[in-house]
């Protein structure tokens, strides 16, 4: 059984109870390259929410051909910023932009912060 094969299971077997499930990829060509991209296909179908961030030219071809983007949609894909990206939502597509809340930005600090005490920390011994 491939991953892609698996995680088509997983979806379907998770849609089918009511649940939900999360699946990133920074290549969707990995999902449509086996079988014609049925899988790639079925897991886009058995989403109810797609959230695509900036996409290569080569990805966002092989994902115009399994949802109907607009040549508008396509160029703003491929323009997306840090924290932008393309919902789509039933038939709804919608530019949205992803923003931390204070809290959020609060934890990234503190983490980076960690970090960097301990790299400095190493960097001494």
């Amino acid at each position: 059984m491939n991953v892609a094969s698996f995680i088509y299971k997983i979806f379907k077997t998770i849609r089918k109870y009511g649940g939900s499930a999360v699946a990133i990829t920074q290549d969707i060509s990995d999902l449509f390259s086996l079988e014609n991209g049925i899988y790639g296909k079925s897991i886009l179908n058995n989403s109810s929410i797609k959230t695509f961030f900036s996409l290569e030219e080569e990805n966002i071809k092989i994902l115009s051909e399994y949802a109907n983007l607009s040549e508008k949609e396509r160029v703003e894909i491929k323009s997306l910023k840090r924290g932008e990206c393309l919902m789509f939502v039933g038939e709804n597509h919608i530019l949205t932009k992803i923003e931390a809340s204070e809290f959020e930005k609060k934890m990234i600090n503190e983490k980076v912060e960690m970090e960097q005490e301990i790299e400095e920390g190493r960097m001494l011994d």
